[in-house]
């Protein structure tokens, strides 16, 4: 059996990665965050997976790429004083919540799992029209669990969102934030066109906001949901920043979507 080192391992050596993978090298490296461990503790544990349903195999598409680790994202790099609402999944599309954003003209990404929108792709439409649609899957199932077919909710996704929305999503939230380190899922999501695994630093949930580490700083991601609290839970987000001195902006222009070379 080949034995898989870390790819720090090749590369000191002098080894390419494409060429490590091939001599049994290559095993799952640690993804890039732009933010510590710490600054994430308000997103929730990926859920575990047996050591013996992990994936330690390399497809062929990573051995033909050198396709390095997925980003991953928790709060954003920067010093404008900004943050980023995003709101997950689409099963309830309140009216509320979609007209404050409209008086507002607020940004919001909406990372949507595709069985939510059927025929209501137009309420997406008008609440993200100083934002985006992004990908959170398309039945909601955990990106960790072996049992998840990976192409069905992240690629199956991509393209459901496409026709609906007209823009390939190039971020993607995973459901309940699991699993964004596993190899299988990182590659599957970059060969389908995801760059980004956007996680989050803060939550508003039922209008309170609660948080990882000092509180909301330049560049942190909240997290909402649509539900009947969206109104609510809107302008409880959109206080709490003020209150830090920072202002709402668009994600995409702080994680923009990859350009044709």
């Amino acid at each position: 059996m080949a034995v898989f080192r870390a790819r720090a391992l090749a590369v000191a050596a002098g080894v390419p990665a494409a060429f490590a993978v091939l001599a049994g090298l290559l095993t799952v490296a640690t993804p890039i965050t732009s933010a510590t461990a710490a600054e994430g503790a308000a997103a929730p544990a990926a859920v575990p997976v047996d050591a013996s349903a992990a994936e330690f195999s390399v497809t062929r598409d990573l051995v033909r790429s050198s396709r390095p680790p997925m980003n991953v994202t928790f709060r954003t790099t920067t010093a404008d004083p900004v943050v980023f609402i995003t709101i997950d999944d689409g099963v309830t599309k309140d009216r509320r919540g979609l007209a404050y954003v409209e008086k507002t003209q607020l940004p919001v990404t909406a990372f949507l799992s595709a069985w939510t929108i059927k025929d209501r792709a137009r309420y997406f439409e008008r609440i993200t029209a100083w934002g985006s649609v992004q990908n959170h899957s398309a039945t909601h199932a955990s990106l960790a669990r072996s049992s998840t077919d990976l192409d069905h909710e992240i690629c199956y996704t991509q393209r459901a969102l496409t026709r609906d929305f007209g823009t390939p999503p190039w971020m993607m939230r995973p459901p309940y934030g699991a699993g964004y380190d596993r190899q299988l899922a990182q590659v599957t999501a970059a060969r389908c066109g995801i760059t980004e695994f956007v996680m989050w630093d803060a939550v508003v949930d039922k209008g309170r906001l609660t948080q990882a580490g000092k509180g909301l700083r330049p560049g942190s991601i909240i997290l909402l949901h649509f539900t009947r609290n969206l109104e609510k839970d809107l302008k409880a987000a959109v206080r709490a920043a003020r209150k830090a001195g920072l202002t709402p902006a668009n994600l995409d222009d702080y994680l923009p979507a990859p350009t044709s070379s």
